[in-house]
């Protein structure tokens, strides 16, 4: 589940189980609304993809804008395909659109209001985690490899340990490859099966070509730990399928622009 919105041009995606909490703002944007062109048409929100810097900057202050999030508030990820993740707080503020002091990091968390968590996606998932009760947020980039490796689970193990309840904690998985598009060969379909003999049951042949359920896996990694499988939305958008709606990686044969997920409590 999901829903489309729109501010001023800017469409970005929400989720209803998230949707309900006023006092929490998320947001994975789309490729419509910003100002660059060709292949980062509109939306780019990745330095580094090569793109005009200049209409990637505009596009990270219209998304910032739109959202009424000070950019000061902005602690990004510091993504290399890991199963990293780490606690972040107000030392980590104020470096939007730079280098994060830290490295090989692809999931962040926190327990602090006006703190806005934000990854980077063509592709891969982005998964939103937030405890009502507790007041805590979590984000992580999960690629195909940190899918694998169970980032999702080591989130909701390190939400534990701040105090949440498994059963109390809400996550969405975004748009990213779906079943029918991710294929990969028989070397890399036995790294997964070798990593937990589980992976099989998501797994389908085509073929010479072996596809997997990520959203389905990610899911079972985080109800593994104790989730209720009802507190877990699936958007079930294929970006590679739905390249008109967000860039894609595959789709795209590598020259694409980055969506991002964000995700904030506010103070009240």
């Amino acid at each position: 589940m999901y829903k489309l919105n729109e501010i001023e041009n800017f469409i970005y995606l929400t989720f209803p189980i998230l949707d309900e909490y006023d006092d929490l703002v998320h947001c994975f944007t789309t490729r419509k609304g910003g100002v660059s062109k060709g292949a980062y048409e509109s939306l780019n929100i990745g330095f580094g993809t090569g793109d005009d810097e200049e209409n990637v900057r505009k596009n990270n202050l219209i998304v910032f804008e739109r959202l009424g999030i000070n950019i000061e508030d902005i602690v990004e990820t510091a993504q290399t395909h890991t199963n990293n993740i780490m606690y972040v707080d107000e030392n980590h503020k104020g470096r939007a659109m730079k280098d994060p002091k830290y490295t090989d990091i692809d999931g962040i968390y926190t327990d602090k209001k006006n703190l806005a968590l934000m990854s980077f996606h063509a592709d891969c998932n982005a998964v939103f985690f937030y405890d009502p009760v507790k007041k805590l947020i979590g984000l992580s980039h999960a690629g195909w490899r940190g899918t694998m490796s169970n980032i999702t689970g080591k989130m909701v193990k390190a939400l534990t340990e701040l105090g949440s309840n498994p059963s109390d904690i809400k996550a969405a998985i975004s748009p990213s490859l779906g079943r029918c598009c991710f294929e990969v060969d028989k070397d890399v379909a036995e790294l997964f099966i070798s990593t937990d003999i589980k992976y099989k049951e998501f797994m389908v042949t085509m073929g010479e070509k072996y596809h997997f359920d990520l959203w389905e896996i990610n899911k079972f990694n985080m109800i593994k730990e104790g989730m209720n499988e009802k507190n877990i939305e699936i958007a079930g958008l294929c970006t590679k399928c739905r390249n008109d709606l967000f860039f894609s990686h595959r789709g795209q044969k590598g020259k694409r622009g980055l969506m991002s997920g964000i995700i904030m409590m506010k103070q009240k």
